[in-house]
């Protein structure tokens, strides 16, 4: 259906908010893709917890889009929340929502979610002018079979972050190759771990779970390790949901909150294969602080986020290694308390 439109779509998924402790901004930009896969989410003052994540779907838009509407109210009535045992929570949240979407209700609202995502395409095709064109490739979709079960060949990458204002904490948990990045004195630290199969970690326990992986991808297929849905690497009822060919169990780091903390990005890859950490960094915090006081700039960050999803999208998706043609997603959250030193020394090396 091509993987890919004729022009880019630019159009953006914007957001702003904040409250006395975090002001944020958020972005979603469809671009070259055929379709906008991606999801994000945002909540504040959870019980002095504000949360953000982002969600990059692939084979369809539909895991991620599902676990946006179920995440925050999971998060938000586990228990473990409710004691403030924000690791474990994150951890169960993760893994409910592929129970969640295993139940029969979960699979109806999956076959929802995608009859809404095709009466989308079929609008962009009349839009485009390409309605007999995909046809061909709308015919030969497995998920227009009556019984089919979405989450089997669907899925997504879940990156997400938990700010505890009462403990100053920053909760990251991921599951895929979506990225969190914290900018501290300027530079920029990875605060998750890219999740492939070639990786000796993870290649021990697709092993372990009877597949294989050749060219960096499961059974020759997806080139991931950890997501949510793809039930079909997840079917040996002998291991537990953490042990499976592929597991939604997230990977969890816990950063301390002090002066030196300036903002976090959270990003889909669409992101992270144009821009290095520290590059993010650099570009956001150009937008954001005033060089002569290094205090905040009265700018939404929502537009820092949409400058910068414009200077690293192709303009040529004929370009060599596809890099700037993919959906991008991104959320910047800015620490309102800290004063900025910009004369900090960059990490050029991240």
């Amino acid at each position: 259906m091509g993987d890919f439109l004729s022009s880019p779509n630019k159009e953006k998924d914007s957001f702003d908010g904040e409250n006395s402790f975090v002001k944020f901004g958020s972005s979603g930009m469809q671009g070259w893709r055929y379709r906008m896969e991606d999801a994000h989410l945002h909540s504040l003052n959870i019980s002095n917890l504000d949360i953000f994540g982002v969600f990059d779907g692939h084979g369809g838009k539909e895991v991620s889009q599902f676990v946006k509407n179920h995440f925050i109210e999971e998060f938000s009535n586990n228990q473990n929340t409710k004691n403030n045992n924000i690791s474990e929570s994150l951890i169960e949240t993760f893994l409910k929502m592929d129970d969640l979407m295993r139940s029969q209700n979960g699979k109806e609202e999956l076959y929802q979610l995608n009859k809404l995502s095709k009466e989308e395409d079929d609008e962009q095709d009349k839009k485009n002018k390409k309605g007999k064109e995909n046809d061909f490739y709308k015919y030969l979709d497995p998920k227009n079979a009556d019984n089919c079960d979405i989450a089997n060949i669907t899925g997504c990458t879940a990156c997400v972050s938990v700010i505890d204002e009462k403990e100053k904490k920053i909760y990251f948990a991921n599951a895929g190759d979506s990225r969190a990045v914290i900018c501290k004195n300027g530079l920029g630290y990875q605060m998750s771990h890219d999740h492939k199969p070639d990786s000796a970690k993870e290649k021990n326990r697709i092993y372990n779970s009877g597949g294989w992986v050749s060219e960096g991808r499961i059974k020759g297929n997806l080139n991931l390790s950890r997501s949510l849905g793809d039930f079909e690497y997840k079917q040996n009822k002998k291991l537990s949901p953490k042990d499976q060919m592929i597991t939604a169990y997230p990977e969890i780091n816990i950063e301390i909150i002090d002066e030196s903390c300036e903002f976090i990005i959270l990003g889909c890859d669409g992101i992270w294969d144009c821009l290095t950490p520290q590059q993010a960094c650099d570009f956001v915090r150009s937008k954001l602080y005033d060089v002569k006081t290094g205090m905040a700039n009265n700018i939404k960050i929502s537009k820092i986020v949409e400058d910068m999803m414009d200077s690293i999208i192709s303009d040529d998706i004929g370009n060599e290694n596809g890099i700037g043609c993919d959906n991008m997603t991104c959320i910047v959250i800015l620490f309102k308390q800290n004063k900025i030193n910009l004369t900090n020394k960059k990490n050029e090396g991240n």
